[in-house]
């Protein structure tokens, strides 16, 4: 008989229980919530479909919409429970840990971020026998055939456990060089249409890489270090053509760290989605300092309506200090390129650098103010374990940030700013949102908007024929969407109005 093994992620109570009583209300305003869609886990899903595929019996089981009493079915029912943990949902994850083996005596496997950087979390707290480092593709199996003997475990490279009582990891293992061998995550192990009907703008989310080159000090890259490794274009469209005939989505979200980092493969997608005839709308988050005329401009003529953009902020010396790498100058020119082209676009900002002022939130304020993205998201910074931020703040860190309840895009105290009180934060946040509001929402900048594509259709005619083309598209999509169960996609009075995930605000 296979071995069972059940793979569960772990979703904080506090966070989920805001976001279903954000969603279970049909006319509430959601706002930020709507960041709280619900996805299916990929990571796992891709473990799953490699234990699928070396013989073992598999569940996935997503602790955002499950009950308890399916999870510890879950657990009764397998060999081996693994556990995928973010910072915050790490107290729920050892709690589930703690469960699988002080009720059902299940050997517990924890991976994810935080075991990766705080394996002692779970470990001395008798939530987990093996925390795995980094990418667990080839470390999970190897646990696998040896959990029943710890005398190998020092012989399986990328993971640390209890020896004695002391904790002893063993070297990391190298990452996944071809991300064409992995295979699909096993989308049928979860119920697919039960999450996009949870969700505003329904859709399947797909991961293409792994990895971002850059050093940004608050971002925590201890999983794949640095290293960025892609499908080729060919395997990307296949899996895009998988989910369109398996579950005929009306959109597609790539959760790539960043998905335009190689212009050739994503031009390269770009075209073989429209030669293979493929209709559908799709959203990714990007770099400012990545994106070109051409590239956008065939992003947009295959689907694209929507890239999100890491800016953090519009400081130059907050820029430079939190190692974003981007300039004034290169922000300003590829905003002017994503409204010419038609592209709508959104920037994720910070507030709460440990170095800011409150000139630096007045330079935000004139980027934002200048480059008028279509939306604006401000989160209040988290210092996350494993990143250069956290070990800056450790001295200021009022509790451990994994025994709180937090989520990365709602604000939770951790540290005491030397210059901005908590709700002064919140106060420059609210702000930054109205004078968002009156640069975008009024008719007379709408009507700016329009102006300046059309000036720019007339400069570049190509652009000409891009709308046509992308029009024709966008009517097939429409034809194929209207006679699904998504087809309510189009009536906007049956959507909640924060279906382009910001909060509503008054510039009044």
């Amino acid at each position: 008989m296979s071995l069972k093994v059940i793979l569960i992620y772990a979703k904080a109570l506090a966070i989920r229980e805001q976001a279903a009583a954000l969603f279970k209300d049909g006319h509430a305003v959601r706002g930020e919530g709507s960041r709280d869609e619900i996805y299916p886990p990929l990571g796992i899903g891709i473990l799953a479909a490699e234990l699928e595929q070396l013989g073992y019996e598999v569940k996935l089981l997503d602790d955002s919409i499950e009950e308890i009493e399916t999870l510890r079915a879950g657990m009764q029912w397998a060999d081996v429970v693994g556990i995928s943990s973010l910072t915050p949902n790490a107290r729920r994850a050892r709690e589930l840990g703690k469960i699988a083996k002080d009720d059902y005596g299940r050997f517990v496997v924890m991976g994810g971020p935080h075991p990766t950087t705080n394996p002692e979390f779970f470990l001395e707290h008798g939530a987990a026998d093996i925390c795995v480092q980094g990418e667990g593709d080839l470390t999970l199996p190897e646990v696998l055939e040896a959990y029943t003997e710890p005398h190998k475990w020092e012989a399986i490279e990328g993971i640390t456990f209890l020896k004695d009582g002391v904790l002893t990891a063993t070297p990391r293992r190298a990452l996944i060089k071809k991300i064409d061998d992995l295979p699909f995550p096993a989308y049928h192990l979860y119920d697919i249409p039960k999450y996009m009907r949870l969700m505003v703008n329904p859709g399947v989310t797909l991961i293409t890489s792994r990895g971002c080159p850059y050093a940004c000090t608050f971002c925590d890259a201890e999983m794949t270090p640095r290293q960025y490794r892609a499908m080729s274009p060919e395997r990307t469209v296949d899996l895009i053509a998988m989910l369109l005939d398996r579950y005929n989505p009306p959109q597609m979200m790539f959760f790539d760290d960043l998905f335009t980092i190689q212009r050739k493969r994503v031009i390269a997608v770009c075209k073989e989605i429209i030669r293979r005839g493929l209709y559908f709308e799709w959203a990714c988050e990007s770099r400012l300092d990545t994106m070109d005329f051409e590239l956008l401009r065939w992003m947009r003529k295959a689907g694209c309506v929507k890239i999100y953009y890491g800016l953090e902020s519009g400081s130059p010396d907050v820029l430079v200090t939190v190692k974003k790498g981007l300039t004034k100058e290169r922000i300003v020119a590829a905003a002017k390129l994503n409204r010419e082209v038609g592209m709508s676009f959104k920037y994720f900002l910070i507030y709460g650098f440990p170095q800011e002022t409150w000139k630096d939130h007045e330079l935000t304020e004139d980027i934002v103010r200048e480059t008028r993205p279509d939306q604006v998201h401000v989160s209040l910074l988290q210092p996350i374990p494993g990143t250069e931020i956290y070990e800056e703040l450790k001295p200021t860190l009022t509790r451990d940030v994994a025994e709180m309840d937090f989520h990365y895009w709602h604000g939770t105290e951790s540290f005491k700013h030397p210059l901005f009180t908590f709700d002064q934060l919140h106060e420059e946040r609210e702000k930054l949102l109205k004078m968002h509001a009156q640069v975008t929402r009024r008719w007379s900048a709408r009507l700016h908007r329009k102006f300046e594509r059309l000036v720019a259709m007339i400069r570049n005619p190509v652009l000409i024929g891009d709308w046509i083309e992308i029009q024709q598209r966008r009517a097939t999509f429409k034809r194929r969407v209207r006679s699904s169960e998504w087809k309510h996609v189009f009536d906007r009075s049956k959507r909640d109005a924060t279906a382009v995930q910001v909060p509503q605000v008054s510039f009044d």
